[in-house]
């Protein structure tokens, strides 16, 4: 790949195996153009401005051509929607190219928009401009507040139309995180019964993404309960930054829960200024059950939803005793925070 020598590409850290993922060609923007980039997110991963303007960046990051030795994959995981459990989800439209090694880690590179994977169901795999550059300046507002979250590398879009309440340009979001596993991905081990695959994908995050959860000599439910723990405190810390700053995700739903704290998919996300606990982001929600005011208890719900896909390797007063450290974790943190960073909700 010639114009961008210092972006080597690797496979992703934490894979439950091959049952749970599928391999995927990009299917590629045609005539792409550079609408966004973030040169914050570009220098994370090495690359320079000459290798963002060079045409080896376009072709790589509109699907049209890929490294060698790439192979892009979907991940399949379930989820809670609005509460009511969905054992069939997975990237419906995004990509994982790859890893990137990184001097304060690793980095996974997705291609949101990308085409159609086999967890697609009736959709058509693409994503619209306009909730592209949605995304790209949530993300980049939620990085100014210091808020843990997938940053986007760029938006690029291409010739083709799609409808979404109106005809707008295709296009593909490109995204960085240190991981996208989420809680769904831990329900979809559980709904079919591979714990083998449980330990492997909780293993793998301790290795690579929980290093300072004790390892070693420590029996495996010891080092898996203490992973949970982490997860549970990570997600209240995470939602109490939320709240200061006014975020409203607007999707909820577990397969939207990130196992590292961070914020994923912001496709419906906004910002209530007046910290108005009754806002809704979301025009599906239409109950409230995602509004402002309730993040902080449906973050503690989604922690119960996973410590039940846990449940075969961990204990169960191991689970409890964890989920009680939520909510003093959110306390603290949301005490915590300066007065510029949001009143208290």
């Amino acid at each position: 790949m010639s114009g961008l020598p210092s972006l080597v590409l690797q496979p992703i850290l934490t894979d439950p195996g091959p049952r749970f993922r599928a391999e995927v060609s990009p299917r590629p923007l045609s005539r792409p153009e550079l609408m966004r980039l973030d040169p914050e997110a570009a220098a994370s991963i090495g690359l320079q401005s000459a290798d963002c303007a060079s045409e080896a960046f376009l072709q790589l990051f509109s699907g049209q051509t890929l490294p060698a030795g790439c192979r892009p994959l979907a991940m399949e995981y379930a989820g809670h929607q609005f509460g009511r459990f969905n054992p069939f989800l997975g990237d419906g439209r995004v990509l994982l190219l790859g890893q990137v090694r990184t001097a304060q880690g690793s980095l996974e590179i997705s291609l949101k928009g990308a085409g159609r994977t086999p967890y697609a169901r009736e959709a058509d795999g693409r994503a619209g401009l306009e909730e592209c550059l949605h995304e790209f300046d949530m993300s980049r507002r939620l990085a100014g507040f210091g808020i843990p979250v997938a940053r986007c590398l760029c938006v690029i879009a291409g010739d083709e139309m799609v409808y979404r309440q109106g005809f707008q340009r295709a296009a593909i979001l490109v995204r960085l995180a240190p991981s996208h596993v989420r809680f769904g991905s831990f329900e979809a081990l559980y709904f079919q019964r591979d714990v083998e695959a449980l330990r492997r994908l909780a293993d793998g995050l301790i290795r690579h993404h929980y290093r300072y959860v004790p390892d070693g000599d420590m029996p495996d439910e010891h080092r898996y309960a203490a992973l949970f723990r982490a997860m549970v405190i990570d997600t209240a810390r995470l939602i109490a930054r939320w709240q200061a700053a006014g975020f409203v995700h607007g999707m909820m739903n577990t397969d939207n829960q990130s196992a590292l704290g961070l914020t994923l998919d912001l496709g419906a996300a906004a910002f209530t200024d007046a910290r108005d606990d009754a806002f809704v982001a979301s025009p599906l929600d239409e109950r409230g059950r995602y509004a402002f005011g309730r993040q902080p208890v449906i973050g503690l719900w989604n922690c119960n939803v996973l410590a039940r896909a846990l449940s075969p390797i961990i204990p169960a007063d191991a689970l409890r005793d964890a989920l009680r450290a939520y909510e003093p974790a959110y306390l603290q943190a949301r005490a915590a925070l300066s007065p510029s960073e949001g009143p208290a909700s």
